[in-house]
C-alpha cells in the first residue's frame, strides 16, 4: 500500500477590456484513493509543509561543496516525517519505506536543484537531504530518484518516524568546465515529495 503527497495547486487568470469586464480563473485538483487510514505530518503537523532554510553566505556553500554521503552542508535544518497506522488495522505490516522524489532532481548528484524560473534565482546550489540515525546520529544521503528507500520499522503502536536535515551544497555539472557551477546570490526554492509503502 502507498501513500504519496501530492499537491492541491490554485492559479486564477483574469482579462478585461473597457467594453467589459470578464472574471474566471482555474482550480486544479489533485488528490489520493487510499485503502488504509494511516495518517502522515511533516514537523508533526499536516502532510504537507514547507521546510525554511536559514540564508546561507556563497562562502558557506563554496566551503560546503557537493554533496558528502555521510555529511550534511551549509545552515543544516532539521525536520521529521511521521505516519501513524495505529488505525490502519495492519496486522503483518512491520515497518515503512520512504522515497523521495522531484521535478527538480539534480541527475549529477541526487540533490535537489534550485527552481531558477523564481525572480532573483540563486545559481550554483542545490539543496540537499540527509537522514539522521536517531541513535548514532550519523547521517546518510537521501537521493532524491524514488529509488533509494529509507526504512523505518513501526514501534507497538504502528507508528514511525524518519529524521532528517536538508542543507544547502554546491552545484555540478558534469558536463561543464568547471564541474562545480560558480555559486551566485539569489533565493532558493525547491520541492520534493514522499512516498511512503507499508511492509
Amino acid at each position: 500500500m502507498n501513500k504519496t503527497l501530492l499537491v492541491i495547486a490554485l492559479s486564477t487568470a483574469t482579462l478585461s477590456s473597457s467594453a467589459f469586464a470578464l472574471d474566471g480563473g482555474q482550480i486544479d485538483f489533485a488528490g489520493l484513493v487510499s485503502d488504509n487510514t494511516c495518517v502522515m505530518s511533516v514537523n508533526n503537523g499536516a502532510q504537507d509543509a514547507q521546510i525554511q532554510l536559514e540564508t546561507a553566505s556563497v562562502d558557506e556553500v563554496n566551503t560546503a561543496g557537493v554533496v558528502k554521503a555521510a555529511t550534511v552542508g551549509a545552515k543544516p535544518k532539521a525536520f521529521t516525517i511521521s505516519v501513524d497506522c495505529s488505525k490502519a488495522g495492519f496486522t503483518t505490516q512491520t515497518k515503512a519505506d520512504l522515497t523521495m522524489t522531484s521535478q527538480f532532481r539534480s541527475n549529477g548528484q541526487g540533490t535537489l536543484n534550485n527552481d531558477t524560473t523564481i525572480t532573483n534565482a540563486a545559481s550554483g546550489v542545490n539543496v540537499a537531504i540527509h537522514e539522521q540515525n536517531p541513535t548514532s546520529g550519523a547521517y546518510s544521503m537521501v537521493t532524491v530518484d524514488g529509488k533509494d528507500v529509507h526504512s523505518q520499522n513501526f514501534d507497538t503502536n504502528k507508528k514511525a518516524q524518519w529524521s532528517f536535515v536538508a542543507s544547502y551544497v554546491a552545484q555540478t555539472n558534469p558536463a561543464a568546465t568547471p564541474v562545480v557551477v560558480p555559486v551566485a546570490a539569489g533565493f532558493v526554492k525547491t520541492n520534493a515529495a514522499y512516498t511512503i509503502a507499508y511492509n
